[in-house]
């Protein structure tokens, strides 16, 4: 077998490797398996791309010193495909997002953040605690410059006629309503990542103001230590589809 053939096997490994990590996206996605069994694939699967890459490197110089077209071409091919597991998550999460602090529940009223009662049922045991962790976790959120913006909205409506718009708006982001009371102000939610279909928690409280009220948001992630910045971003768009279903001025 030639060296053309044999250099082949480079962007043929990383192939099968692309594809071990689809399935077990997939197969989380499906909750087939663990979050942790999955994540150890990942690890494995993209260490051993990142390792193929490298070597693809060194077969691509040793192509261009022997001048083998073929080579080169299926080295440069086994690099780019090596790259894939680094650049996905790169994209998706962004790089900003991999500095966060390493906290998992973020809310607009780091004081007093609203409280789930539905979603309590729906976490696992082996789930993060639907509980908030106080000042530690507070503390991480106030001093992270990234979530200066996480803050309450103000609207000129009442808390019935507020929270029935939260409601719509949840909606039309797919989250899942599993608690409602829109006299109350209550509003709780299922949202799902769209890649991996984690199944992160919201909830929603309407208060009255001297003019209208007030909108507070909570978003936790049922598993890991980090969000990656998910839940803030969740909360982001949230309040500005929001506050422009209401009418209110930026």
């Amino acid at each position: 077998m030639n060296e053309r053939h044999w250099s082949r096997w480079l962007y043929r490994t990383q192939g099968v490797l692309l594809l071990v990590i689809f399935l077990a996206a997939l197969a989380l996605r499906l909750e087939l398996l663990h979050f942790r069994s999955v994540f150890t694939i990942f690890q494995y699967a993209g260490l051993t791309a990142i390792a193929v890459a490298l070597v693809s490197i060194l077969v691509f110089i040793w192509g261009l010193v022997k001048r083998h077209a073929d080579t080169r071409r299926a080295a440069i091919w086994g690099t780019l495909l090596g790259l894939l597991p680094v650049a996905v998550p790169l994209l998706t999460v962004g790089p900003d997002n991999f500095n966060v602090p390493p906290i998992h529940d973020i809310s607009t009223d780091l004081n007093n953040p609203p409280q789930y009662r539905a979603v309590e049922a729906l976490r696992a045991a082996d789930d993060n605690s639907a509980e908030y962790d106080g000042e530690a976790v507070a503390a991480q959120q106030r001093q992270a410059d990234i979530y200066a913006d996480i803050q309450p909205l103000i609207l000129e409506v009442p808390v019935e006629r507020a929270t029935a718009m939260a409601a719509a708006v949840a909606e039309d982001l797919g989250w899942r309503i599993v608690a409602r009371d829109d006299g109350a102000g209550h509003l709780e939610a299922v949202d799902r990542t769209p890649l991996l279909g984690f199944s992160d928690d919201v909830v929603v409280r309407v208060t009255a103001t001297e003019n209208g009220s007030r909108v507070d948001v909570r978003s936790s992630s049922r598993v890991g230590i980090s969000d990656l910045g998910k839940n803030a971003e969740r909360i982001r768009q949230f309040l500005t589809d929001l506050e422009a279903r209401v009418g209110q001025p930026g």
